[in-house]
């Protein structure tokens, strides 16, 4: 089996295959309009033929370019060597593709260049915002010189063994609910860490959601909404708190009529110690907030953890029900691809229905306008995501220098964005 694919080698597979050099290329780039057949056509024909298609081999032809070109790419010091056009080409097929070299073998070769794994969520991986955010950060670390490896958590463990490895220099997590598994067996294994989110213990970066959210709450409250939805809190998790706490500092300084609220919450949650966690850090308009909840009957929900699909099923229940008895509601809480789908639903089953009247529902990430399948119509909180992936590289950076990285938060500024949808 060869290591990679010539242009000779994709002649003969056009051969064996009855198709078109280009017809070729096409369908081992895995572009979108290749029709399936032809694809499988020309991986026979591969498989006959004794051709191993990699990874690499399929960014090449996606960027209409070589394999070693890909490899100087990839190589901190060759990348100058690739036009700054074709580099940015290389990368994005790559990322579209989930291209990550032997970076391993690479640092080895390399006598120890640092290797930073970047561990997110297996089903999370092809998420719009993770997919982005992976690639911003694999863009930024490689410039310091640095080599990042994606390594996916999966449900059977909390770290990928590379994550806990001796050839990794530094990791890069995202809060969530094994976020305090993760750390304690980073510390176990003494390999440096940096958050995207927060956790006291180590060097965190987030968007600052809280000002964003009071501003959504205040335009939610001047279109008159009489149902607030606030989504589910799960955790002491830096995002949703955030996100709690610039509704609550809005509710505060609002003088006109109150909306209801609803909130859902997971069943094992400790909503008195939560109340008293979020005063301690400085959250305390989201602890009265919580506290005032946990006092108004029908105002907090028990929810197991739902996947997006049946969690948007149950909240469109949930808003025709209290539509049904002529609330006018705004939902809150959902990240920008599952406020889509929300919108998609509702607009679905009744049509009759204002988005942005009858019903509101507002996101967070701002993904929209980097899917161009989509017209931007979500009213959403916005940040800059390069600036976010370049602020956790720096700490990567300056965290090799030390032995203890010391804890830090970095708070990146996020704004409203305004369109259709509140």
């Amino acid at each position: 089996m060869k290591k990679s694919i010539s242009n000779r080698d994709v002649e003969r597979i056009a051969e064996h295959a009855g198709l078109s050099a280009t017809q070729v290329r096409q369908a081992l780039a895995l572009k979108g309009d290749v029709p399936q057949d032809l694809s499988d056509r020309v991986m026979r024909s591969a498989q006959a033929l004794r051709y191993t298609i990699s990874a690499r081999d399929r960014v090449a032809m996606a960027a209409n370019t070589s394999v070693a070109t890909v490899n100087r790419a990839y190589r901190p010091e060759a990348r100058h060597l690739v036009r700054p056009d074709l580099l940015r080409t290389i990368e994005a097929e790559a990322a579209r593709l989930g291209y990550t070299p032997d970076l391993v073998a690479q640092a080895r070769r390399t006598q120890g260049s640092p290797i930073v794994t970047l561990c997110v969520e297996l089903d999370r991986l092809f998420n719009p915002y993770h997919a982005t955010m992976l690639r911003f950060l694999m863009e930024a670390v490689l410039r310091r010189g640095l080599h990042p490896v994606i390594t996916p958590v999966t449900p059977e463990r909390a770290l990928p063994e590379l994550a806990q490895s001796g050839v990794t220099t530094a990791v890069v997590l995202w809060e969530g609910q094994r976020t305090a598994q993760q750390v304690a067996m980073l510390e176990a294994t003494g390999r440096r860490a940096v958050m995207i989110g927060w956790h006291e213990a180590l060097p965190s970066v987030a968007p600052d959601w809280s000002g964003a959210c009071a501003h959504l709450t205040q335009r939610a409250l001047e279109r008159q909404y009489t149902t607030l939805h606030l989504g589910y809190l799960h955790a002491n998790a830096w995002g949703p708190s955030a996100r709690l706490e610039g509704v609550a500092r809005a509710l505060r300084q609002h003088q006109g009529p109150r909306p209801n609220l609803r909130l859902w919450v997971a069943p094992d949650l400790n909503l008195p110690r939560l109340t008293r966690d979020l005063a301690q850090s400085g959250r305390h308009d989201a602890a009265d907030l919580l506290d005032e909840l946990l006092h108004t009957p029908g105002a907090l929900e028990r929810r197991p953890a739902l996947n997006q699909t049946i969690a948007i099923t149950e909240i469109t229940a949930d808003v025709e029900a209290l539509h049904a008895r002529g609330e006018r509601v705004a939902v809150f809480g959902l990240p920008d691809m599952a406020a889509r789908q929300l919108l998609y639903t509702l607009q679905h089953q009744h049509p009759d229905w204002h988005v942005g009247e009858d019903i509101g529902v507002v996101g967070y990430d701002n993904i929209e306008p980097l899917l161009p399948y989509l017209a931007p119509i979500l009213t959403t909180v916005a940040y800059n995501m390069r600036q976010l992936a370049d602020r956790v590289a720096d700490l990567v950076q300056s965290g090799l220098d030390r032995a203890v990285p010391p804890p830090s938060f970095d708070l990146l500024p996020a704004q409203m964005i305004v369109r259709e949808s509140l």
